[in-house]
């Protein structure tokens, strides 16, 4: 008999024998069924950021911090696929129809497009032929706007992206890639960033509005924004990501430390639609491990949902660090499930300025394809490529300074674009 998918609030279980995944294990008889971990995760950031990647089109889709002659944002198209020594990255640069500087930015695998938010507003990027689809922008409901660090993330199991939006309600709203058409705004906390579960379409909402010991985690099927207590979460939450096949969430907290949380097994309480409520850990509390001794500023997060990793930079500053995550559920998460961090930083660019991420909306990013992290510095000049395996084996060559040359398509930097050791930038259009 095919076993079926029974999706439930907080987890996903097969029920049968697995030949639904084409005979991954056996069936052990007697009548009972087999039980296995959740389905993978869609190849697409489960952390929002500034920019997107699209590691199986080799495209990244970085928006700039200025406007175009045209007073309009703008966002830039870049190939992650050359060697920037020896062909020149940059594809295009989108122009928006509106003043407003983008904030957000996610892939729609399932569709082809590049979600964008900033302003009041969602433009869409047809990745085909990087134009805006017919009737972009579309203004959110009710008069919202985005705010400072408005984000966007696209769930590939309800093929719906979710909007964190400032007022006049500050929460969360659903959004159609397809129809155009937004849902309801589910009142939250405004966050710094915020992570997606594509399974359990639970949003975890990192928002320095939170206090130390808890943060908001949005029930988004339930409409409503619920609270989630553990002493391992700090009083300035930036940076989340979460990994959808193990309900690993990490929350980085820009004092060295990041909070990990086992959601395995969790449970809102009450169910339904029923505020106020609680998302409640399962197991011995605090089900979660505090990582400490990551560089001083680390911020912004991302996962890689195949590897089970979770990559971590400092805001206005070179550090990275890479934090391994169990690869299957655990009922209880421990240190040693986790083991020792690895830390580096960035060599200075090829301008020969020192390198410093992108902070508030955080630039950070993840290519499941080639297993590489991504960042933009704060000056908007580049995109910054790291080898995950390079600096998970060998960190301390992660910071090998760029050869001297230039950049492929640029005249004015006094070094190239790779450094032989696992770190290459893509020049922006701001680079001559």
């Amino acid at each position: 008999m095919r076993g079926k998918w029974i999706e439930t609030a907080l987890g996903v279980t097969l029920l049968g024998s697995l030949l639904a995944l084409g005979g991954c294990g056996s069936d052990s008889g007697g009548g009972t069924p087999t039980v296995i971990r959740p389905r993978p995760p869609a190849k697409s950031s489960p952390g929002s950021g500034l920019f997107a990647v699209d590691c199986s089109r080799n495209r990244a889709y970085v928006p700039l911090d200025t406007l175009n002659g045209g007073g309009n944002g703008q966002v830039s198209v870049i190939n992650i696929g050359v060697n920037p020594d020896t062909t020149d990255p940059r594809v295009t640069t989108v122009a928006l129809t509106h003043p407003d500087i983008p904030t957000g930015t996610t892939l729609d695998s399932d569709h082809g497009l590049i979600l964008v938010v900033g302003g009041g507003f969602v433009d869409v990027i047809n990745e085909s032929n990087n134009t805006l689809v017919s009737g972009s922008p579309f203004a959110l409901p009710g008069g919202s706007t985005a705010g400072g660090t408005g984000q966007i993330l696209y769930n590939p199991t309800t093929k719906l992206a979710i909007v964190a939006v400032e007022s006049p309600t500050s929460g969360f709203v659903t959004f159609d890639p397809v129809a155009h058409t937004f849902g309801t705004v589910i009142p939250a906390n405004y966050p710094e960033a915020f992570s997606l579960n594509s399974t359990t379409n639970v949003v975890m909402d990192a928002a320095s509005f939170s206090s130390s010991g808890s943060m908001d985690a949005v029930d988004v099927a339930g409409g409503r924004a619920c609270t989630l207590s553990d002493t391992n979460l700090g009083s300035d939450q930036d940076g989340a990501s979460t990994d959808s096949a193990t309900n690993i969430t990490v929350i980085s907290n820009e004092d060295g430390t990041a909070s990990v949380l086992n959601l395995n097994g969790s449970a809102f309480n009450p169910t339904g639609t029923t505020t106020p409520c609680t998302l409640d850990e399962a197991g011995t509390l605090p089900n979660s491990v505090l990582v400490s001794g990551l560089p001083g500023s680390t911020a912004g997060s991302a996962v890689n949902g195949t590897t089970h990793q979770a990559f971590l930079i400092e805001d206005s500053s070179n550090g990275v660090s890479l934090i391994q995550l169990p690869s299957t559920p655990v009922t209880q998460l421990t240190p040693g499930d986790l083991g020792t961090p690895s830390i580096s930083t960035l060599p200075g660019d090829p301008n020969d300025n020192s390198w410093a991420t992108q902070g508030d909306p955080y630039a950070v990013a993840i290519g499941e394809c080639k297993n590489t992290g991504y960042a933009v510095d704060d000056s908007f000049q580049f995109l910054v490529q790291v080898d995950l395996a390079t600096l998970q084996n060998n960190p301390s060559v992660i910071s090998t300074a760029l050869p001297s040359g230039h950049c492929a398509g640029t005249t004015g930097t006094t070094f190239k674009c790779n450094n032989g050791n696992g770190v290459t930038f893509f020049p922006l259009p701001g680079v001559i």
